[in-house]
C-alpha cells in the first residue's frame, strides 16, 4: 500500500471531494482527536466498503466510549507517544514505517491559528522523509480552499487559468525562480513569507525552481479567482 490519507485533529473536511476522498482512501491514519470527529461525523454510517483505519497518539484527545466501541473496525496504535512531536508527525511516521510513499493530509487546518501555522511548517520537514522502502516521499496538504505542497527541487505543477498561487520560502538562503505565473520570480530569495503570494496561474502549468538547500511551499486554490 503506497498511499495514505492522514486526518488531522482541526476543522473536519467539508469539500465533497474531500469526504469522498477519505471514503476512498485504501488507507486512512487518524490522529488521536480526529478520529472523535470521524465518528461524529458518521461519514461511514452508510458505506459499504470502509478504509482500513488506524489511530495515532498519545490518547489524550480520544474519548474514551469510542475507543471502547468503535463503530467500525479500527486499529489503535501504541507506541507513538513520544511529547517531543505532535500527533500529525506520529501519524507521518506511522504511514512511513507502512511503506506508504504518497501522504495526503486533511484536517490540519481551520481551528487555532498556532496549530494551523505549526502544521503547515512540519511540511518542511516531512520533505525530506522516507519510506520504510528508502523511497522519497510525496505529502500534500488539502484544505477546504486549496492544498499546500513541499518541494526541495525544480517542480512542474498543473494549473489552470486564473488558479491562486503563492510560494512561501522556509529556507531564505535559497533562491527560487517561478515560471508561468502572472507575477514571475527570477533568482529570488524570499524573507518574509508574504512577498510571493496572491500571484495567479496563466495556463495549464507552471513550473517552480530551488536553487539551494532548502524547502519552499507552492499554494494552489482549487478555484479560479
Amino acid at each position: 500500500m503506497n498511499k495514505a490519507i492522514i486526518l488531522a485533529n482541526g476543522l473536519f473536511p467539508k469539500r465533497e471531494e474531500a469526504l469522498q476522498a477519505l471514503l476512498q482512501s485504501p488507507l486512512l491514519i487518524c490522529c488521536d482527536g480526529a478520529y472523535n470527529k470521524l465518528v461524529a461525523s458518521q461519514l461511514f454510517s452508510h458505506a459499504q466498503v470502509l478504509p482500513e483505519v488506524h489511530v495515532v497518539g498519545d490518547g489524550d484527545s480520544l474519548k474514551s466510549e469510542v475507543r471502547l466501541h468503535p463503530p467500525f473496525p479500527t486499529q489503535f496504535v501504541s507506541g507513538y507517544d513520544d511529547q517531543e512531536t505532535n500527533d500529525l508527525t506520529k501519524a507521518v511516521k506511522y504511514a512511513l514505517t507502512l511503506g506508504v510513499t504518497h501522504v495526503v493530509i486533511l484536517g490540519a487546518t481551520g481551528l487555532r491559528e498556532d496549530h494551523t501555522l505549526g502544521n503547515i511548517s512540519l511540511l518542511a520537514q516531512y520533505a525530506g522523509m522516507k519510506s520504510a522502502s528508502g523511497n522519497p516521499v510525496k505529502v500534500r496538504m488539502y484544505t477546504d480552499y486549496g492544498y499546500f505542497t513541499p518541494i526541495t527541487e525544480t517542480t512542474t505543477f498543473a494549473s489552470f487559468e486564473r488558479q491562486q498561487v503563492s510560494i512561501f520560502s522556509l529556507s531564505p538562503e535559497v533562491y527560487l525562480t517561478a515560471e508561468g505565473l502572472r507575477y514571475p520570480l527570477q533568482r529570488r530569495r524570499l524573507h518574509y513569507w508574504w512577498e510571493a503570494t496572491l500571484n495567479e496561474a496563466i495556463g495549464e502549468k507552471f513550473i517552480v525552481s530551488v536553487e539551494g538547500q532548502g524547502v519552499a511551499l507552492v499554494y494552489q486554490t482549487h478555484a479560479a479567482k
